[in-house]
């Protein structure tokens, strides 16, 4: 037969092990930001898919692509300033600098790549 001190030990453990499982995921929520945009040609204006955009700061560093409508969107960021690099053939890899990301807001930076003289 099981104890009732042991049970109440048990369902308490239970309850602590719920309760600070829940809490982290509070945490989360209003303290991260994104960002997202559109890449462009910078002389016709249309949209460009596949640029690879690496997002740098000091506290965090990820890398996004643009998808067909030239559209990219990086979920979660520390609040910081960002720097981002566009990198995709046939155009001038280009280094844009300082984004900021703000906690819970969603920043717009769209993004204009010039093609490469070569």
């Amino acid at each position: 037969m099981i104890k009732p001190n042991f049970l109440r030990f048990a369902l308490s453990l239970l309850v602590m092990v719920a309760a600070f499982s829940a809490q982290a995921s509070f945490v989360k929520a209003g303290t991260l930001g994104d960002i997202r945009g559109i890449v462009t040609d910078a002389k016709t204006g249309q949209p460009i898919a596949g640029v690879r955009l690496q997002i740098s700061a000091p506290s965090d560093k990820i890398t996004v692509t643009t998808d067909a409508h030239g559209h990219y969107v990086a979920f979660s960021l520390p609040p910081d300033d960002y720097t981002l690099t566009a990198v995709k053939e046939g155009y001038d890899t280009e280094t844009f600098g300082t984004y900021s990301v703000y906690a819970d807001q969603t920043q717009v930076y769209d993004l204009k790549l010039h093609p490469s003289s070569s």
